[in-house]
Order: C-alpha cells, then structure tokens, then sequence
C-alpha cells in the first residue's frame, strides 16, 4: 500500500474546506481509472484494461461528448462496502463532525482499495451539499429532483476550488445514457455512472431506509476535468436511494488539488502598509484581527486550485476509433458517430 498523510485545509478566514491528502511518490503501482487522451481531443477514462468512457472534445472546445460503454464487464466494487457500524460510528461523532469523519473514512478506503484509485500527487476530499433554496416557500412544499443544488464550502482568498451540481444533471442509474453531451459553455457539470443498477436490489431498500432515517453517507465522486463531469466512485445505491426517496443526499468531491505563487506587486503591498501604519497611528483602537487579515492576505501569495492529469497515450487514437465505432454500431447509435469524431455541436438528443 502507497504510503499517504493527510491534514485538513482551511482558507484564509479559517473556514474548512475539506481534507488535503498527499501520497508518496509509487510509479510503479497500476490504477483501477486512469484518465487518457490524445490527438484531435480525443479522451476515454480506462478501467482495468477497457475504456469505460470514450470522450471528444468538440472543436470550439465548448464541451465534449462523452460515451458510456454499458458493456464493460467489471466496474462495480472500487471500494470496500460502508457497514452499518461505519455509520453508527461516525454517526456517534455528532452533526457538526459528520462531513470531516466521512472524508477521513474514504481517504481510508481509497487508500485500501483493492486496486489503488489515486495516483502519487496531492488530493482534496471536500463536502458538496444542497444549497437551500432563496426564494419563499412553505416548508410543506418539496423541491423536486431537478431542482436540487448541491454546492461546495464557500472560501475567502487563496482556495479557488469551488464545486456545484443540480440535481438536473443527474444521470439514469437504472437505464443510463449512453450518448450525453457536457456542455461547458451553456450547461453544468454532469454527474455520470459507472454501472447500470438492480432497481429491486436489497441493498438499494437499505439504503432508502437509512436515507429516511437521515443516516445516508455521502456520496463519493471525482471530477474529471477532460470531461467536464463529475464520476461516481462509490454510492450508486445510495443515490438512487435518496431520488426515490426525495431526500437530498450529499457528496464528497475527489480532486487533484494544485498550488500556485502569484507574485505580489511590491509598490501595492508597500502602499497597503503605509496605510495600515497610519491607521493605527490615527485610531488605536483599530481591530488587530483585521489587520492581521489584512497582512495574511497581502504576504500569502498561494493559490490553490483543482486539475485532472492524464497519460497522452492515445496518439491518433486508432484503438480509441475502433473500439467506438464497435460500440455505437451495436446499440444502434451510428446518427452520432459523425458527431462525435467530427467534434460537431450539433445535439439532438440523448440516448
């Protein structure tokens, strides 16, 4: 197993944002996704040895296409399974403490998964939950599905990851799509699937129990920059739990997290303490706390932000080709071939 610590991550008003996990450098270790890409924006996400998502880029890089291959023979089980006595013990730890024992329980468990899912780089684990609604309503009225938001923690300065998803873009999980288009420009984020669900399963009636009962876990996602959505990691059940139910479950984001130095102008920063100085010369009573804000954010030239990395293997992308074509013939969705290799916007549909 991959050596990894981790530490919370505040922002510049010591507001948390989530948890920072690191893992020691291990080229050598296979991962059970990969993201690839190559020529002509040409992408896919692998899985084991088979392309569990194709994607193309469109040419004005307004979004991408992306292909669900509902074939692949081994997506389910990336993770070990949360128990009842996970819930119950985080469940102890109070209300306050439920979206921090959660991150630190699936650092865990992606850390122990039984094919590593997480390259040697640096992680953010952070909540997304519903945004409440700002306009008047009763409290008897329920907000549909498709209008749920879900938002990461807002932060103040040098912390630029910022997440939201709608409850519009949530996939089919019994009868998923397989041809949808994430449209970067004019649309959001979309949620995808790993795998078709058994919509009379047993565990998916647990589940709704435990969503009922307001014990749900969150569930767990990576975003994928190429593909400008969000994946499914672990909690298939439990979502298609909370859209029976109509209870908003909440999410845990996975992302590669990046920091930046952006360099300060030295006559600003010079200008910004001559005031400071003036001001407690003027008003001795000025409050120390904003001042020391103030040189925190003048002196913390850090900036933290979200990527995907990826292994430009693909090349011209001949196995990528064929391997698609394959698939769109079979189900029967040859009208959008021309679309997807021409990186055409044109979108009629999904299917």
């Amino acid at each position: 197993m991959t050596e990894y610590w981790w530490k919370d991550l505040f922002d510049r008003n010591d507001h948390w944002q989530g948890l920072e996990l690191t893992l020691q450098e291990n080229p050598k270790i296979p991962l059970a996704l990969e993201m690839l890409s190559g020529c002509n924006g040409r992408m896919a996400l692998q899985a084991g040895a088979e392309m569990l998502f194709w994607a193309s880029m469109r040419e004005d890089h307004s979004g991408a296409w992306v292909v669900f291959n509902t074939d692949h023979p081994g997506s389910q089980g990336l993770l070990p399974a949360v128990t009842s006595q996970n819930i119950e013990r985080i469940k102890s730890k109070g209300q306050e403490a439920w979206s921090r024992e959660w991150c630190r329980f699936f650092s865990h468990q992606l850390m122990h998964a039984p094919v590593p899912l997480l390259s040697s780089h640096r992680w953010l684990l952070s909540p997304m939950v519903q945004t409440p609604r700002s306009s008047p309503y009763s409290l008897q009225q329920s907000v549909s599905v498709k209008e749920w938001r879900f938002d990461s923690p807002e932060s103040v300065g040098n912390v630029g990851v910022r997440w939201t998803l709608y409850g519009e873009d949530f996939p089919d999980l019994v009868h998923p799509q397989k041809v949808r288009l994430a449209d970067w420009w004019w649309g959001n984020d979309l949620l995808l699937g790993r795998y078709p669900i058994d919509a009379d399963a047993g565990r998916l009636k647990w589940w709704r129990k435990k969503c009922r009962e307001g014990t749900l876990p969150p569930i767990l996602i990576w975003f994928i920059g190429g593909l400008g959505s969000f994946v499914i990691l672990d909690g298939h059940y439990r979502l298609q739990a909370a859209i029976t139910e109509e209870i908003p479950p909440s999410f845990l984001v996975v992302s590669e997290l990046n920091e930046r130095v952006i360099a300060g102008d030295p006559v600003h920063r010079e200008r910004i303490l001559r005031a400071l100085e003036k001001q407690q010369r003027n008003n001795t009573e000025a409050s120390i706390n904003a001042i020391n804000q103030t040189l925190i954010n003048l002196y913390d030239t850090r900036y933290f932000y979200a990527s995907t990395r990826s292994r430009a293997i693909l090349g011209e992308g001949t196995r990528w080709a064929q391997e698609l074509d394959n698939f769109l013939q079979k189900h029967h969705l040859e009208a959008y071939r021309e679309k997807i290799f021409s990186r055409v916007n044109d979108y009629s549909g999904r299917l």
